[in-house]
């Protein structure tokens, strides 16, 4: 399975970097990207690593703010676009396999961001004692997924309206959700933003808010936050998205015992 993922991403490399632009979407920056830049913290001279980095955008954000960044991705073709992205900072970029972080010693990050991958990868435990392995003492994971309870590229969707002119989105009528402790896989197409469709799917695990917080625990995480992150603004844009939640993010600490 690990072959056909990375195939995924490799035919959609240059898709995912148009589509994140250099700054994420609209969805990042007004609803996720606060959240997990306020629960990593101040970050100046630690060791993070990016894990899932994808185009590096956010390796880049930490960078610029002070930031001894690593980013991992096992697209070959999304860490060719991270450097020639990445001129003003540095960024240590590696082709690796988050389930798999043999490369990188024990206890050499402070920071590790897992963000919107841990629902793409069939080894989510492996991956999480990963990142549990390489911290430091004392050292946190901030982990964000798209939130499982209303997870429209699982076993949710919303049911729509008529179009809104102005912000050229569908009215969310009701979100429909059935089959949430059954745990599979589906493949969903995502488009550019000109509506083109990307060349492969994309494979999305749908997993239960517990067995995230069970893969955290065994790995021997403390959970220390949860939350919900709603929109920045009013914008009306996101009407949905402050109604129900869109995404979930976890911060867990590595003991310093």
């Amino acid at each position: 399975m690990q072959d056909d993922l990375r195939r995924q991403w490799e035919e959609n490399a240059e898709f995912f970097a148009s589509l994140i632009g250099n700054r994420g979407t609209p969805h990042h920056r007004k609803i996720l990207n606060p959240c997990v830049d306020r629960l990593l913290g101040e970050l100046s001279g630690k060791r993070l690593l990016d894990a899932g980095c994808g185009e590096g955008y956010l390796s880049r954000y930490f960078a610029e703010r002070g930031a001894r960044v690593t980013g991992v991705d096992f697209s070959e073709r999304l860490i060719r676009n991270a450097e020639k992205l990445t001129s003003d900072v540095s960024v240590d970029y590696r082709v690796g396999d988050i389930c798999e972080l043999s490369a990188l010693h024990e206890q050499s990050f402070d920071a590790v961001l897992c963000n919107l991958v841990i629902l793409n990868v069939p080894c989510a435990q492996d991956a999480i004692s990963e990142f549990y392995r390489v911290l430091d003492r004392g050292g946190i994971l901030v982990m964000s997924i798209v939130h499982p309870a209303f997870d429209f590229y699982g076993p949710g969707e919303w049911e729509m309206g008529e179009r809104n002119e102005d912000t050229g989105r569908r009215e969310g009528l009701c979100f429909k959700m059935d089959n949430y402790f059954e745990e599979q896989t589906y493949e969903r197409y995502w488009r550019s933003r000109e509506g083109e469709r990307f060349p492969e799917p994309i494979t999305f695990f749908h997993r239960t808010i517990s067995s995230y917080f069970d893969f955290l625990t065994t790995a021997g995480f403390e959970v220390t936050k949860l939350e919900e992150p709603v929109p920045v603004d009013k914008d009306p844009f996101f009407d949905r998205e402050r109604r129900i939640p869109f995404f979930m993010v976890f911060k867990a600490v590595k003991s310093e015992e």
